[in-house]
């Protein structure tokens, strides 16, 4: 019973996670977000770590502009995850900029367009990149 009075809160998303671009259809509202799948990584030399700087067409905008430790790339090739953890992360990112910021809403569910050719690990990939995002 619970599992259908969720639906009824949540948003249903379906994602378009090209290696151009990103769409994100809400159901109810249609295609909401339309950006490049770039992102800019800041990369300092004392941390271990990748700090994300910017997604979408903000990091598009860096493309060939930044200084050094900053770098803008594209996560996906040929329709598949390329850098895992920069795919979560700009997932996150956009999912987090078309959802409301409820207190208390439920997670979305979430539909992910997959190339037909993918394999199974490809597959995967994308799902847990989903369920890491939220």
């Amino acid at each position: 019973m619970f599992k259908n009075l969720r639906g009824y809160f949540s948003n249903d998303l379906s994602i378009d996670l090209g290696t151009a671009n990103t769409l994100i259809y809400v159901r109810g509202k249609g295609i909401v977000l339309n950006e490049p799948s770039v992102v800019a990584i800041r990369t300092e030399p004392g941390r271990a770590g990748k700090k994300i700087e910017a997604v979408g067409q903000e990091a598009k905008n860096m493309l060939g502009r930044t200084p050094g430790h900053i770098t803008a790339i594209r996560p996906m090739k040929d329709g598949v995850i390329a850098d895992f953890t920069v795919t979560e992360q700009m997932l996150k990112q956009f999912i987090k900029k078309v959802l409301d910021s409820r207190l208390f809403s439920p997670s979305p569910r979430i539909i992910i367009c997959v190339p037909c050719g993918s394999t199974q690990v490809e597959r995967r990939a994308i799902r847990e990149s989903a369920l890491g995002a939220g």
